[in-house]
């Protein structure tokens, strides 16, 4: 399966909340955009954010951040959407390789 057909970009502004989210059965990789975002907001909502993570690693998916700045270290944080396919694409080789 195509890694970008796999993967839901959503992009998250303030007062937003993953309620909105329309998940599939395809879609197994999350990447959320805070481009854009404060960095009191982005702490502000770390615990969803985790929460969503630790879901989304026990669906044997991945869950990348795009942020400009770094407001978690438990969380993946890249600085670009490129580089986050980029993580998802090595967690997945990973997966095939442990199989």
């Amino acid at each position: 399966m195509n890694i970008q057909e796999s993967t839901l970009v959503f992009k998250l502004s303030e007062g937003s909340d993953f309620s909105a989210l329309n998940i599939t059965s395809e879609i197994k990789h999350f990447i959320a955009d805070l481009s854009g975002v404060s960095h009191e907001v982005a702490k502000s909502i770390t615990n969803k954010l985790t929460t969503f993570d630790s879901s989304i690693s026990n669906m044997k998916g991945s869950f990348v951040i795009v942020c400009d700045f770094s407001f978690d270290d438990s969380l993946t944080i890249v600085p670009t959407l490129q580089e986050a396919y980029d993580y998802i694409e090595m967690e997945e080789i990973e997966r095939q390789l442990e199989l």
